[in-house]
């Protein structure tokens, strides 16, 4: 693919050795049909960066000081954000449940985190270990606002 000349993240030559772009509509269409709902990339990639923004934050303390606290909130957004190719900024507001950041500067987080993993043991098929425990803090919480 990397061969293929122009702007197109993905495309690739069809039987015909016409090249053909895959637009993010495409890809979009894709997960709403295997989902079976109204999904989009965006869905997946705000799971992501929460799954992996709650499981850093839940193994880092909570130091005193506010801005020692901000110091490693901004360390774990970088590490989301590195992960996902965006910015700070745009994990933050964007990829991020606001909860997860409010949890962990209230020092909840791990404590709630830690509690679910003595409650369950094993994942459902399609999520791993990490997704489990975050999918249920989420369902804990409810409508709870950060």
């Amino acid at each position: 693919m990397q061969d293929l000349p122009g702007q197109q993240l993905f495309q690739y030559l069809d039987d015909a050795g016409e090249r053909r772009a895959i637009t993010s509509q495409d890809v979009n269409a894709h997960l709403r049909a295997a989902a079976g709902g109204p999904f989009t990339s965006k869905h997946f990639r705000t799971w992501g960066g929460t799954v992996h923004a709650a499981v850093l934050l839940a193994a880092t303390e909570v130091p005193e000081g506010v801005r020692a606290r901000r110091l490693a909130m901004n360390a774990v957004i970088d590490a989301v954000a590195a992960r996902l190719g965006n910015t700070r900024g745009v994990c933050r507001t964007c990829y991020i449940h606001p909860a997860v950041g409010a949890h962990w500067e209230d020092g909840r987080l791990a404590g709630e985190i830690a509690g679910l993993r003595c409650r369950y043991r094993r994942a459902p098929a399609g999520l791993d270990r990490a997704e489990l425990l975050v999918l249920r803090w989420l369902e804990e919480l409810g409508d709870e606002q950060p």
